[in-house]
């Protein structure tokens, strides 16, 4: 949920109780701004703009009405990361000052120490052993270990997580394969029937890999799907090294079946490749369309990391993610209007019509006392995809239809 939130008054457009998310969708607001503009703004109505501090100065769509203002109540957002702890995590790309583990313990601790005081954070590892440790060097199905139900869970979510994260990523070591689809697996199953079901607030999961998932021994693949051929194993030169070897082969459809449960049950993933995955992009990107959340404006769908900006650039995309979660279709109203005909929902300060041309629009939880209102529509279409800067709502200015 999108929790409605206070600021400075507008100028020109009525004060308004506004809601800053921290995401970058603009393409939202400008979608919907344009439906409501043609219905009611007044000739000549300046283009939206906000303050410094990201307050609407104008509303378009609103004319001069003036409105009334009420608090911000932002409801929390429930950040699961789920991390690679791979052997090849112990690699140093040219460009790192450090091998890949310690880049993404830092990059890590930053965005998560950092992150809006809304965003709690929880941490998988994965493989992982909840009896022994997994060795860099390993053999055998303890390569590709991830701990049953709640014990894969090295970190709950919770408010103030950062110093068990930190903890808890200063006490592992990288090791073992990449068993990418079972560490979704349980993100799955702590979310819908762990204690991670009775979080409130909208929940997310972030993938975070530096190579291709595998550990799945029932497959079986040539060279070109098999994860030791393209990671230029030399053994494998000129041969097949997934040849009665299935768990090094390439398990992209379990990842995309993993992927899509989480987000059929409302729990979107995103997906970022640190240095490591540049023959696994393809994988990646479809990974980041299904889980419902891919970037947006760049070449890949996924959040790839370029080795040249090193730990700089691991951690801005991280604390990207971590700024960019409000995404809701839903707002709250912390006090009824006192007049249910006389309320408006902007998206980056552009009015969004009750019901628009395009299918978009927005509606009361309950017309006789309501307490939220949801966006309908392309427009919430937008809103989880892109994001938005922030979300207004109006009181005491007649609903634009």
């Amino acid at each position: 949920m999108i929790g409605v939130g206070g600021g400075a008054g507008t100028a020109g457009g009525g004060a308004t109780a506004g809601s800053a998310t921290g995401s970058s969708g603009g393409t939202s607001g400008g979608a919907t701004g344009n439906s409501g503009g043609s219905d009611s703004g007044g000739a000549g109505e300046a283009g939206a703009s906000t303050t410094p501090g990201g307050v609407c100065e104008t509303l378009v769509g609103l004319g001069a009405c003036g409105g009334s203002r009420i608090e911000a109540q932002p409801l929390p957002v429930n950040l699961l990361f789920v991390i690679d702890k791979s052997g090849s995590m112990t690699d140093q790309p040219q460009g790192f000052d450090e091998n890949k583990w310690e880049a993404i313990k830092a990059a890590l601790g930053t965005a998560i120490s950092e992150a809006p005081p809304t965003v709690s954070s929880g941490l998988i590892l994965y493989p992982f052993s909840a009896t022994s440790s997994i060795p860099l060097e390993c053999d055998g199905d303890v390569c590709c270990e991830v701990a049953e139900g709640s014990a894969a869970v090295r970190v709950g979510i919770a408010e103030g997580s950062a110093p068990l994260i930190a903890q808890a990523l200063f006490e592992t070591s990288p090791g073992g394969g990449t068993p990418t689809a079972a560490a979704l697996s349980r993100a799955y199953q702590y979310f819908t029937e762990g204690e991670g079901l009775a979080l409130v607030g909208d929940r997310y999961v972030l993938l975070a890999t530096d190579g291709g998932p595998n550990c799945n021994p029932t497959l079986s693949c040539d060279a070109e799907t098999c994860t030791p051929n393209l990671d230029g194993v030399p053994q494998c030169e000129g041969a097949n090294c997934c040849d009665g070897a299935g768990e090094y082969c390439v398990d992209d459809r379990s990842v995309a079946d993993e992927i899509d449960k989480l987000r059929a049950a409302g729990i979107p993933t995103f997906v970022v490749g640190i240095p490591g995955t540049e023959d696994y992009a393809d994988y990646l990107d479809a990974f980041a369309l299904a889980g419902g959340v891919p970037q947006q404006g760049a070449d890949r769908d996924y959040f790839a990391v370029s080795a040249a900006r090193g730990v700089t650039g691991l951690t801005q995309v991280l604390q990207t993610i971590t700024t960019d979660l409000v995404r809701s279709c839903e707002v709250l109203l912390p006090t009824p209007p006192a007049n249910a005909l006389q309320v408006n929902v902007a998206i980056d300060c552009q009015v969004l019509p009750k019901t628009a041309d395009d299918g978009s629009g927005w509606e009361f939880d309950d017309v006789a006392n309501p307490t939220s209102v949801t966006v309908l529509g392309p427009a919430c279409d937008r809103l989880r995809s892109s994001g938005a800067r922030r979300i207004d709502v109006v009181y005491e200015c007649p609903t634009v239809e």
